[in-house]
């Protein structure tokens, strides 16, 4: 279940506005990172997929912790630059996310048992099109609510489908 709370803890944001002008995210990055680091341990030598995963994770984990303590700090680079490492960071997790959904086909496949992977290929889609929505939103405010919303679900339906598989995946094992 490391994988389900590490997602979650990736995909969801809950910002704190400081007095000194920076933001404390209260759900940091790194600690999804962390999670999810520590369950694609077990699974790299599965298939080539989560090998990539734990690679890419590894490789974004200090730009994770560095965007959180850059947002602590009142704004000291210009807004563009804090939302192309907000972008970079946001499509790393993507990936991440796109190589475990792989992961498990090539898992089940190898296997020759049905675990839903296809669900998590199919949810993190719709999950990679609402994080897009989200950027799209910050430039057209009359959208917010309805794009925030669709993030909501689609988090909510990728989630369901990491946790199906992971629960099929450790009945079979």
């Amino acid at each position: 279940m490391l994988y389900f709370f590490g997602f979650l803890l990736l995909f969801l944001n809950f910002s704190i506005e400081l007095s000194t002008g920076g933001t404390l995210n209260a759900i940091p990055d790194f600690l999804g990172y962390g999670l999810l680091l520590a369950a694609s341990a077990g699974d790299r030598r599965t298939n080539a997929h989560f090998r990539r995963q734990q690679i890419a994770i590894m490789a974004v984990l200090p730009f994770s912790v560095i965007k959180f303590v850059l947002a602590l700090l009142p704004r000291i680079l210009p807004t563009v630059c804090v939302l192309i490492l907000d972008i970079a960071v946001t499509l790393a997790s993507l990936y991440i996310a796109y190589e475990y959904a792989e992961g498990a086909k090539a898992l089940e496949k190898r296997r020759y048992q049905k675990l839903d992977a296809d669900k998590i290929s199919a949810a993190w889609f719709i999950l990679s099109m609402a994080s897009l929505l989200q950027y799209l939103a910050v430039y057209l405010t009359s959208v917010a609510l309805p794009c925030l919303a669709v993030y909501l679900l689609s988090i909510i339906w990728f989630e369901s489908a990491v946790f199906g598989f992971e629960r099929k995946r450790s009945q079979v094992n």
